[in-house]
């Protein structure tokens, strides 16, 4: 709950601190005397947006703080203890405004966007203005309403995922069909190109062996006359072979290794050389046994090497490269061909995935036909007790048409109402008037006030137009309400003042060159002369605090 509220420079708050119990809180005061500029801080310091001409004249900032007590408020706790924002059972929020527009926000001593101020405003505190009955003539407003008391938040949240996700395959599967027209002639050029390599055996081994061997046969002759050459010049010729010149040495430095130890290494490194030289003899033999010199053949593989040639010119690659450029071609087909079965995936996924979406939507319209006619019988006994005394309402919740849902259901939801005796119910903006409206907000906001899951409820003036009995009614509304919640009420109203538990009044005051508002939390004598000024106007009689006196007894018991 809201435990205390302090305000510095804003408007005609120079600095104020306020201190609030549980229960039923009422501030009162003159009209004009600055008590809805409270509910404008409690908005501020809860993320609500800025106007630096808010800030008190010759002030550079405006600051606002409030304290929460977050021991019964398990859903605050939880989300500080996420954001690692928990300072044991207090919840510490604070709001800068600068004259340059700047704004700064923090809780419990760290700062932190706007944003998340405003998440603790959704766990602490909802805040009733007394215009708020203009926005329940929209449909909107009264589809949060219903769903409020339906407790439909968890489906509704599983329902807008689940509906993003929805939307979001049907992008996808509208691209994806998109780009398969668009592909429709590239698919037809690739089934040409990679028929076309198909018929030929391309792999880089076998290019690379295309190209040795025709290295190989166009230099064939080349090729062996070296080889015989060389084996010539080893081995055969009959003076001044190597093999022979080697063989002498090695034989002359053999004898005279005893006598020239260092002759040793050299023995043995000509020994090497001569087994090589035999080595690199059977080599050249073999090679030259080997040679097969066939001019078809290399006919055959210069037409083949032809044919890649032409192939790689006309795709603008190199020979080498054809091998990939066809792997790449194949694999593009592949994904192409592939594209219908991609097609039948998201299709299927969007099936299932909108199914989903419409299981979610029955189960939130169950909730929401179950909840309507208890609430409309709630509210109808609330709005006859609040001078409507024939009035009624009922809510009608309908499919959307054509099978139609957003992320929000697939009902069409109205509250209809009826005013007069013998008037035909229908929509609330054309049946009821100003008065009646504001007739009926009030005593739906009460009734649906324990739905809330909100420790701390605010009403600002919401129970102008209202007197009398009427007036009483309502005090006693909210004074029950206050028994769960804690409830802070601004009125003009006695009979509601005087069901407050706490009360506080609000007066404006003026010095030689500023005004300001100042706040004083009554005692039981001050609420009697409160309450009496409130019935009786300036001149206070006895009869008048009697009577004050009387309220605020009845009150407490």
């Amino acid at each position: 709950m809201l435990t205390a509220l302090i305000v510095r420079h804003l408007a005609v708050v120079d600095d104020l601190e306020l201190s609030f119990t549980g229960g039923m809180t009422s501030l009162t005061g003159e009209t004009g005397a600055g008590k809805s500029i409270l509910v404008d801080a409690m908005s501020l310091v809860l993320g609500d947006r800025a106007d630096s001409n808010m800030i008190r004249h010759g002030c550079d900032r405006a600051e606002i703080e409030a304290s929460f007590n977050t021991t019964r408020n398990p859903a605050l706790q939880q989300w500080l203890v996420e954001q690692e924002l928990d300072d044991d059972d207090v919840c510490l929020c604070r709001r800068t405004i600068s004259r340059d527009g700047r704004s700064k926000g923090y809780i419990n001593g760290r700062a932190v966007p706007l944003s998340q101020l405003r998440a603790v405003s959704e766990r602490t505190i909802d805040i009733h203005g007394q215009h708020e009955h203009q926005s329940l003539v929209r449909s909107e407003t009264q589809r949060i309403l219903l769903d409020t008391v339906a407790n439909t938040k968890t489906e509704l949240e599983q329902l807008s995922h689940a509906y993003k996700q929805w939307q979001l395959l049907q992008k996808r599967l509208t691209e994806h069909q998109q780009q398969s027209h668009d592909h429709t002639a590239r698919l037809e050029l690739l089934q040409y190109q990679v028929s076309e390599l198909d018929t030929l055996e391309l792999s880089d081994e076998h290019v690379n062996q295309l190209i040795k061997e025709q290295q190989q046969l166009a230099h064939a002759s080349q090729l062996i006359s070296s080889a015989e050459s060389g084996l010539h010049q080893l081995f055969e010729q009959e003076q001044g072979s190597a093999y022979s010149l080697i063989s002498n040495v090695l034989a002359n430095l053999e004898k005279l290794q005893d006598i020239e130890p260092r002759f040793v290494n050299l023995v043995e490194t000509l020994n090497n050389t001569i087994i090589q030289l035999d080595e690199s003899g059977n080599d050249l033999r073999h090679y030259l046994d080997s040679m097969d010199i066939d001019p078809t053949k290399l006919g055959e593989i210069e037409e083949q090497l032809s044919v890649l040639h032409d192939l790689a010119r006309k795709h603008h690659v190199e020979i080498e490269g054809l091998p990939a450029h066809y792997q790449q071609l194949h694999d593009e087909l592949s994904t192409l061909k592939n594209n219908d079965v991609q097609n039948e995936q998201l299709q299927q996924q969007l099936t299932e995935q909108e199914q989903r979406c419409r299981d979610l939507c029955k189960k939130i319209s169950q909730k929401r036909l179950k909840t309507a006619k208890p609430l409309a019988k709630q509210i109808t006994q609330s709005i006859q007790q609040l001078a409507i005394p024939e009035g009624y309402i009922e809510w009608d919740i309908n499919p959307m048409p054509n099978n139609h849902f957003t992320e929000t259901g697939s009902d069409t939801i109205q509250l209809l109402v009826s005013t007069n005796p013998g008037q035909a119910i229908g929509e609330l903006g054309k049946v009821a008037s100003g008065g009646e409206l504001a007739r009926i907000s009030l005593a739906i906001q009460v009734v649906t006030a324990g739905s809330r899951t909100v420790p701390t409820l605010v009403f600002d003036e919401v129970d102008v137009g209202i007197g009398g009995g009427i007036a009483e009614i309502v005090g006693n509304h909210l004074r029950k309400l206050a028994s769960t919640q804690q409830v802070i009420c601004i009125t003009h109203l006695p009979q509601v003042a005087a069901q407050a538990h706490q009360q506080l009044q609000v007066s404006k005051k003026h010095s030689t060159d500023s005004t300001y508002i100042e706040l004083t939390e009554l005692n039981q004598e001050q609420r009697i002369e409160e309450i009496a000024r409130m019935l009786g106007g300036v001149t206070l009689t006895a009869k008048t605090r009697s009577h004050a006196q009387e309220m605020l007894d009845q009150a407490q018991n």
